[in-house]
């Protein structure tokens, strides 16, 4: 629990409080998108309602605290408005508590046979509790759409992070044409073909000889006792290979990258920019209004709709 509100305060003091003129920080909490506006609505409700306690638990951590602060709310409230999430810490430790119990010995035998079962117990415990905030803050999401679609729909448009989606939008498509494969150079396959082929060396290596790839080591076991003193015991040659493939992969794939957004980059600049700037703010003009009317056309969901925006919701709290 004290690591939970260390981690809300350094979120909506640190990062959302010291950092909200940051186009970046705005951007990536989503300020202009559908849901970031509906729980701005929800968290800017006076008082600890459960729709915004809800939130304030089974929403996600890094738009939720840092949203908090970039809207300048105060920190003693949402500290106390994110206690409850004592009932999914409380059953987290005590399956970890118990995994450890069902790992001790004693002459070939475990010291607590019923350790395992609780272990099993608490964590099917800690995931309900987890789904139930999730689904709580999906459905209070959802009704702020629904019931709020006007003051939705009123709410003010970041125009620096629009600015900032325009110029991502034209880099991915930049990048997705520069990307095509019959028009990547052939050094530039190569260099891709590299990287996947080591990831799926590693990937199968450490599937099929997993045994031969790490040591055995279990919760319970001491880097003193069983892997003699020296941590990377833990790592077996092959295993060693397979970390080395992997680290070949990212380097290989980063290579790759590097050239495709320097290509995408100049294929920007090559363009008039006049024309470019149009074009794409056009197309950002058109996703802000299809979320603006997806709000205002929320009181009349379809079930399937619905669905859909409890579902973006629930993927989102899950991140």
């Amino acid at each position: 629990l004290a690591l939970k509100f260390f981690a809300t305060v350094l979120q909506q003091k640190g990062i959302g409080g010291m950092l909200r003129n940051s186009v970046g920080i705005r951007q990536v909490v989503g300020m202009n998108t559908s849901l970031i506006r509906a729980m701005k609505l929800c968290l800017n409700e006076p008082g600890l309602g459960i729709a915004k306690v809800s939130i304030l638990c089974g929403g996600p951590d890094w738009p939720t605290s840092v949203l908090c602060g970039l809207m300048d709310l105060p920190l003693l409230p949402i500290l106390i408005g994110t206690l409850p999430v004592a009932a999914l810490v409380v059953p987290t430790v005590l399956a970890g508590s118990f995994t450890f119990m069902s790992g001790i010995l004693i002459d070939g035998n475990p010291e607590f046979p019923w350790a395992g079962t609780a272990a099993t117990m608490m964590t099917a415990l800690a995931a309900m509790v987890m789904f139930g905030f999730m689904l709580l803050a999906a459905y209070y999401v959802e009704q702020t759409v629904s019931m709020k679609a006007d003051e939705l729909a009123a709410m003010p448009i970041d125009e620096e992070v629009k600015k900032a989606d325009e110029a991502g939008l034209a880099l991915k498509e930049a990048y997705q044409e520069v990307t095509q494969w019959k028009d990547i150079p052939a050094i530039a396959q190569i260099t891709l073909m590299i990287s996947l082929a080591c990831m799926i060396t590693s990937c199968y290596m450490v599937q099929l000889f997993q045994n031969d790839a790490f040591a055995e080591y279990q919760l319970t076991y001491t880097i003193e006792n069983h892997l003699d003193g020296d941590w990377k015991n833990l790592v077996k040659p092959i295993g060693w290979v397979a970390i080395l493939l992997f680290v070949g992969s990212i380097f290989f794939l980063m290579l790759f990258k590097c050239w495709a957004n320097g290509k995408a980059r100049k294929l920007l600049k090559s363009r008039p920019q006049t024309v470019e700037d149009d074009f794409q703010a056009s197309k950002v003009d058109r996703y802000l209004e299809v979320n603006v009317q997806e709000s205002s056309e929320s009181i009349e969901l379809s079930p399937t709709n619905s669905a859909s925006i409890v579902d973006q919701a629930i993927c989102c709290a899950a991140l």
